[in-house]
């Protein structure tokens, strides 16, 4: 096997990707500064018509901004098959789409660039801190309030390194993608 396979692209324009089944987050980085930003909704009233309008605006998205490496945070398991079916037909489709110039994409597990940010998953002493501060809720709302701080605290390392006041946790997370990619990923 050949060690080529595993050199470091040479890349200054990265784009990070958070993607769901109804929508396209996005953050292109050169070097380290962010230059654009933002989340394309995907429109339908199915996953089917979902997959088409997301070709139809990744195509027009990928016209628009040069990039020469795209990073995309992986699929994780979900508890529902249907759901996870859902996510690889529309992830396909945004990958197919953005293939189809030669463009190298690469997937990061959400673990590992979150960690690298220093968010890394809540220890038992910190869910536990979680469980005291909210006393008679149940299992899956800790759980739930757990993510939704970790999110925060994503939305929080843009502000503080960019200066940047984001809404949208799938952009905060695209940020911290290409982040990840421009420091392990590429040189």
């Amino acid at each position: 096997m050949s060690l080529a396979k595993f050199a470091r692209p040479e890349a200054h324009r990265v784009l990070g990707i958070d993607a769901s089944t109804n929508s396209f987050a996005f953050c292109l980085m050169h070097e380290k500064e962010a230059v654009k930003w933002g989340e394309i909704t995907f429109e339908g009233s199915d996953v089917y018509e979902r997959i088409l309008d997301a070709k139809r605006k990744i195509h027009a998205f990928k016209e628009e901004l040069k990039f020469d490496f795209v990073v995309m945070e992986a699929a994780i398991s979900v508890r529902s098959v249907a759901t996870g079916i859902k996510m690889a037909y529309v992830f396909g489709a945004i990958m197919g789409e953005l293939l189809s110039d030669g463009v190298t994409v690469h997937e990061i597990h959400p673990i590992t660039w979150q960690s690298y940010l220093g968010n890394k998953n809540f220890n038992k002493s910190e869910k536990e801190a979680v469980r005291l501060e909210f006393p008679n809720k149940s299992d899956s709302w800790i759980k739930n309030k757990i993510r939704e701080k970790r999110k925060q605290k994503t939305i929080n390392w843009v502000k503080d390194t960019y200066g940047i006041s984001l809404e949208s946790d799938n952009v905060a997370d695209a940020f911290g993608i290409s982040f990840y990619a421009l420091d392990h990923l590429v040189y």
